[in-house]
């Protein structure tokens, strides 16, 4: 099968991360998941944060099932899927569930053969994995083509972010990351791309690909806290939003990691299989940090 028809055939897949909690990653995914459906693409939005999972409740769905009926074979993945008003479909996770938030290789393989079956039935399918560098946000993260990255300003998940990068690359075979900064103006989102490149440059074998910021705006917090999406009526973000995401999805689609789902997610179960820990570097963590206030703007913005 050549490149080509590889792209064509195969749904693309996205994971959606952040180091930190409470970046704006799930709205992130939620309004990714809905401008792509608008555009006409089949897409599945995964909430993949198994402990604390939150799209349905963004969404305002009622879901009749979490992933624990899929690993207990109480519910097929049909019956746990979700359409949503918005155009896309949603498979919930599920919250409070402590026993799912470290899936076992068993566990892991169940999800992937559902996944991998339904996987012809959408163009794209996203991952809106947990915070942090946990087990699962390991799993699902290297198991997508692309790995989406969001981050705000603040020290600590500029730090966390690099936490999470750093992790993927060397222990999941991880090398290329899109990445997002939230909650920021065009300046000190370039500012903020700019502190986290040149520690990646420095310690890291990866390639960062800034895909831009979202604006600090209070309509977007009275948007989550109404449960719905932003749409033309909120002219302070959403017009922005769309040329982001249309930047995002406009990016050629990685071709040595499009092998589909199987793919991507045998391959991320031999990877947990064979990884080890990696011990964490005071120098790394620190040089995050002290990049802070002493990147000069034109290195910024090149």
């Amino acid at each position: 099968m050549s490149d080509k028809s590889m792209d064509q055939t195969q749904p693309r897949v996205i994971s959606i991360s952040s180091g930190k909690g409470g970046v704006g990653k799930t709205f992130t995914s939620v309004h990714l998941a809905a401008h792509a459906a608008r555009s006409g693409q089949r897409v599945l939005l995964i909430d993949a944060d198994l402990g604390l999972a939150n799209v349905d409740i963004m969404l305002g769905l009622n879901a009749s099932g979490t992933m624990r009926n899929l690993l207990t074979g109480d519910a097929t993945l049909n019956d746990l899927i979700m359409p949503c008003a918005q155009g896309f479909d949603v498979l919930p996770g599920g919250s409070g569930l402590y026993e799912l938030t470290s899936l076992n290789v068993s566990e892991q393989q169940t999800i992937l053969d559902s996944l991998r079956e339904a996987g012809h039935r959408y163009d794209l399918i996203l991952i809106d994995t947990a915070a942090g560098i946990g087990e699962n946000v390991l799993y699902f993260a290297s198991a997508a083509e692309t790995a989406l990255v969001v981050l705000t300003p603040d020290p600590t998940s500029l730090t966390d972010a690099y936490a999470l990068i750093k992790v993927l690359s060397r222990q999941r075979d991880v090398h290329r990351f899109m990445i997002l900064i939230n909650q920021t103006d065009e300046i000190d989102g370039h500012i903020t791309f700019k502190r986290l490149l040149s520690v990646t440059d420095r310690y890291l074998d990866v390639y960062l690909d800034y895909i831009g910021y979202v604006p600090q705006h209070p309509v977007v917090r009275k948007a989550i806290q109404h449960q719905r999406l932003l749409d033309d009526s909120d002219p302070n973000v959403y017009p922005h939003l769309e040329k982001l995401f249309d930047k995002l999805l406009q990016r050629p689609r990685n071709v040595s990691r499009s092998g589909g789902l199987q793919f991507f997610w045998e391959h991320s179960l031999a990877a947990g299989l064979d990884s080890e820990p990696d011990l964490e570097s005071d120098t790394e963590s620190d040089s995050v940090s002290d990049h802070q206030d002493k990147t000069p703007m034109h290195e910024a913005t090149k």
